[in-house]
């Protein structure tokens, strides 16, 4: 175990080396690790001005950031009973609602915070939430006939989990991506007034659904999972984040091979069935290495034609996280 475990962290480096020599089309540069046990697991990022919102798939929590990562409050999504809660603001599994994604989308006079449970577990994390912008408003909703219409558009087997980890709101398209946990990586496109319109509880499903499904870079055989979506409107494209797990089981968590943060240009979503997006997928890397961290989310905060600056935030199933600012330049 000991050799094999050796021989997939040898690849991942040569990998992590390789690939600006190849025809990738970008690369990108990582900024320190900045750890943080204040916010458990955090698996989505949006900014908002000059602070940094993110929740996470162990608490019932948005977090508010400063631009160094830092926490300056938090609002509670959902009330839980106290004995649900541990001391380090996370939930037994067995409860905890498992937000994954999380987009600001038109609401009443400005935007609000639209976070999303994953689907993995009927029920407990089949739930969606719109918050509006200075907290005052919370709206619950059950994401049980959205998820149903969507696993069937999908074309999953009837007990096949699927397992919306991204999230991003292009104007007015909405995009959810779903991570391909032994499965298919998807991206369910869907209209921006019809998602807000189900969550304000007046559709119980949407009409226009166009699902494409999603070819990522592979290592040791292993295919990198779709798990955090954000939109550039100056490339008109998704920036979106994936890594890969060694694991034979979704039930059990694997090995980290590495991890990647890439472009997916609308026109491509639009012209293509089955869209290929390994050489637009760049890996995480320090020192010419590959960083073995599991990136869950990105956002940007300056993008231009050849140049995307942002953070990205990595959870290593350790209950903390791990904060990234990084450069992703086009590969010329």
């Amino acid at each position: 175990m000991l050799r094999k475990m050796a021989m997939m962290l040898l690849l991942a480096s040569v990998i992590g080396q390789a690939q600006a020599r190849t025809g990738h089309k970008y690369v990108l540069e990582l900024g320190d690790p900045v750890h943080s046990e204040k916010v458990p697991a955090a698996s989505s990022l949006v900014t908002v001005d000059d602070s940094i919102f993110a929740v996470s798939d162990m608490s019932p929590f948005l977090y508010k950031l400063d631009k160094n990562f830092n926490v300056d409050s938090l609002t509670t999504i959902k009330q839980f009973p106290a004995e649900s809660l541990k001391e380090n603001g996370t939930l037994d599994s067995s409860v905890k609602p498992d937000y994954e994604s999380m987009a600001l989308i038109p609401f009443e006079e400005g935007k609000a915070f639209l976070v999303l449970g994953s689907g993995s577990k009927a029920m407990v994390r089949e739930w969606g939430y719109l918050i509006s912008q200075d907290h005052s408003k919370i709206i619950e909703r059950s994401l049980s006939p959205l998820y149903s219409q969507l696993h069937s558009a999908g074309n999953f087997a009837e007990n096949q989990k699927f397992n919306i980890e991204g999230l991003a709101v292009a104007n007015e398209y909405t995009y959810l991506l779903n991570r391909g946990n032994f499965g298919d990586n998807l991206i369910y496109q869907l209209k921006t007034d019809e998602i807000l319109q189900y969550m304000l509880g007046e559709r119980e499903q949407v009409e226009h659904l166009v699902v494409k499904k999603v070819i990522l870079p592979k290592m040791h055989g292993f295919e990198a999972g779709l798990s955090g979506a954000t939109y550039s409107a100056k490339l008109d494209s998704l920036v979106f984040t994936a890594s890969i797990e060694a694991s034979n089981s979704i039930n059990k968590k694997g090995y980290i091979l590495g991890s990647f943060v890439g472009v997916l240009p609308m026109v491509k979503f639009a012209t293509e069935n089955e869209i290929d997006l390994t050489f637009y997928a760049a890996i995480l890397q320090k020192g010419g290495k590959a960083v073995l961290a599991k990136a869950e989310s990105v956002m940007i905060s300056e993008e231009g034609e050849d140049v995307i600056k942002g953070a990205l935030v990595c959870d290593n199933d350790d209950g903390t996280s791990e904060f990234f600012n990084f450069v992703l330049k086009r590969n010329q």
